[in-house]
């Protein structure tokens, strides 16, 4: 018969998002979350945990004659082990039967069937099956309950009653919730995560980056140790590190690979020039080839980020022969008018410079100071990453994560300057200020 048992500990902040699903949880199995069931007490029905504690303090204040403490815990939660065939009615059997022994309130009541034990593992015959009691931990007068060891040991006994399973055994060892092993898990896996970057293929900044990201988690658990999110970070960054492990030895084959690739392919053309050096149509044809293969080999050299209109932007020749670019931003209507060389038309004109390639060339200043931007932003700088990656801006990554992103020749150029206005953080007092001639 399977065990279970009853630990209350002060609610968390995140309860009822956890417990209604209204966070996306990565060991949370979605096509089960179906087969959940909740329940509200009436006496607290439209009333959110915020709004309860609320009125426990007045109580309490009412009553007592002064302000209750901020560290107090009138509302506490329990994760309680539960059987596949445990229906809300044991629950509310339990919850009622916690009342009139113990003057515990039960507030909410919430069975989880969707979760898994381990994210990489979510078996659906291997649940973590449990239900979340809420409980308003307080007397009428708001003055918090208080159990004796022996209450808590009858809490138990009736708990399993009332569930049709086994009594857990008895125990003076400190008992852990799932938070605090969570915590203490989190602390080892910090110790595994820095043996783990210590023997990486990353080079010695990325290191020294990883184990100051370390140590901060680790202040901060220690400020925090009840912090979810911090114990996610670990696993998220033990999983990133992995991630990157695996990518530098899948970039290394890969390198081999084109190597072997270009090779063959210099091998080839050079064949082509041997075979074709007296005929000016061969070799024509021979350097357009040659051309066609290594925008094959090195496809990002050729492509642009998605927040450029390749497609709009035009290059043209004015009525007085002055070749023009006008280039423009995805979803924008302002248009970037930067002068060409003749040379670079006619080398666009014939097929040797593709349009991203003038883009690139003629507004790479501009384009660095919008991906600079974004990179100044945390929250976007992951998107920004996306954006340039595999593109002729690829080269810009190294920089993500620094302080310092070097600015090309042209950023410094006031004339440049004034066309970046919209592109980069200047406010309306600094543009006025900028000089113009």
């Amino acid at each position: 018969m399977a065990k279970t048992s009853i630990h209350f500990v002060p609610v968390k902040s995140g309860s009822e998002i956890h417990n209604l699903r209204e966070k996306e949880l990565d060991y949370v199995i979605k096509e089960l979350t179906p087969n959940n069931e909740h329940w509200v007490d009436p006496r607290y029905e439209g009333q959110t945990l915020a709004d309860i504690r609320k009125e426990i303090a007045d109580r309490y204040q009412t009553h007592v004659g002064q302000k209750m403490q901020a560290k107090a815990a009138p509302i506490r939660e329990a994760v309680i082990v539960i059987k596949p065939d445990t229906t809300m009615a044991d629950l509310q059997l339990l919850a009622k039967q916690l009342e009139k022994e113990f003057g515990i309130k039960c507030i909410q009541l919430h069975i989880h069937r969707d979760e898994g034990f381990s994210k990489d593992n979510p078996d659906p015959s291997k649940l973590n099956l449990h239900a979340h009691f809420v409980a308003d931990w307080t007397h009428a007068n708001g003055t918090s309950l208080r159990l004796t060891p022996q209450d808590t040991s009858k809490m138990q006994t009736i708990g399993a009653e009332c569930l049709k399973m086994e009594r857990g055994s008895s125990s003076n060892v400190k008992h852990l919730n799932a938070v605090q092993y969570k915590e203490k898990k989190a602390l080892e896996n910090i110790s595994s995560l820095r043996k783990l970057v210590y023997k990486s293929f990353l080079s010695q900044n990325a290191k020294n980056a990883l184990y100051k990201k370390i140590d901060q988690l680790v202040e901060d658990l220690k400020a925090d140790p009840m912090n979810i999110q911090l114990q996610q970070q670990v696993e998220q960054l033990t999983e990133k590190v992995t991630q990157l492990q695996a990518d530098i030895e899948r970039r290394k084959q890969q390198r081999e690979q084109d190597q072997k690739t270009i090779s063959a392919l210099r091998e080839e053309n050079a064949q082509l020039r041997r075979n074709n050096e007296k005929n000016a149509s061969f070799n024509e044809n021979l350097r357009k080839e040659n051309r066609d293969l290594k925008r094959k080999a090195y496809p990002e050299r050729y492509v642009l980020p998605s927040f450029i209109n390749v497609d709009a932007t035009r290059i043209y020749k004015d009525k007085q022969g002055q070749c023009h670019i006008a280039m423009m931003f995805t979803g924008g209507s302002k248009e970037y008018s930067e002068k060409m060389s003749n040379e670079d038309f006619m080398a666009f004109k014939n097929g040797d410079l593709t349009k991203e390639e003038v883009i690139a060339k003629y507004y790479k200043p501009l384009i660095e100071g919008y991906i600079r931007r974004e990179f100044s932003r945390p929250e976007k700088r992951s998107a920004a990453l996306s954006l340039i990656e595999n593109t002729i801006f690829d080269y810009m990554k190294l920089y993500a994560s620094s302080t310092f992103v070097p600015s090309s020749n042209g950023d410094n150029n006031p004339r440049k300057r004034r066309n970046y206005d919209d592109i980069d953080d200047i406010n309306e007092e600094e543009r006025k200020g900028m000089a113009y001639k």
